[in-house]
């Protein structure tokens, strides 16, 4: 069991966050799961995933690289996220323009 008096490390924080964006990819779509804070000072903390930019993902990459962690990992996901949302708004707009 976690001691909540002592600070989550980093390379923690990173783990739980890949957990729950695959978690939440097989489940459906991981654009709403939220950047955890705490992860890095640069991270985009506290933004959800499917709102991220190229540049965010990067730098999540370099942040996972630093903490010995695969930062492929994040960028593929996002990739499927951001197909997923691309395919679902033409689908939105097909059903606009029908509707």
């Amino acid at each position: 069991m976690t001691d909540p008096s002592r600070p989550v490390a980093p390379e923690h924080i990173w783990d739980l966050f890949i957990d729950e964006l695959d978690r939440q990819g097989q489940a459906g779509s991981a654009a709403d799961v939220v950047v955890p804070l705490g992860l890095h000072a640069e991270a985009p903390s506290g933004r959800r995933f499917g709102e991220l930019t190229r540049i965010d993902i990067d730098t999540l990459a370099k942040i996972a690289a630093s903490r010995g962690r695969r930062g492929d990992i994040v960028k593929d996901i996002w990739q499927q996220t951001q197909r997923k949302i691309k395919i679902q708004a033409r689908k939105d707009a097909k059903t606009a323009k029908t509707g």
